[in-house]
């Protein structure tokens, strides 16, 4: 029964130890950050219906595209200005420009 309750407490040390461990080794705020704006290179105009308004769309280091505000307006493009899309939606629409 010692033996048991003592097995089942180094296991518990390890684990927390392990969940400590990882939390501590990231800096607070990087889990899922988007890249940096000084990376993206801008693509051009886009509109998804030939009648709708275009957007401007961006690309960044790690080859992801964004659609961000109406073509022109974005200014420092950014993920509260832009949302992720990819080659095949962008394959399936107008560009303006």
């Amino acid at each position: 029964m010692i033996l048991r309750r003592l097995r089942f407490s180094i296991l518990v040390a390890v684990l927390a130890s392990c969940f400590i461990a990882t939390g501590a080794s990231r800096p607070a705020g990087t889990a899922a950050v988007a890249p940096a704006a000084a990376d993206w290179t801008f693509e051009g105009c886009w509109t998804q219906y030939p009648s709708g308004p275009c957007r401007d769309v961006y690309i960044d280091a790690q080859g992801t595209y964004w659609i961000c505000r109406a073509c022109g307006t974005t200014g420092n493009p950014g993920p509260g200005k832009c949302s992720q899309t990819n080659s095949v939606a962008l394959a399936h629409g107008y560009w303006c420009s």
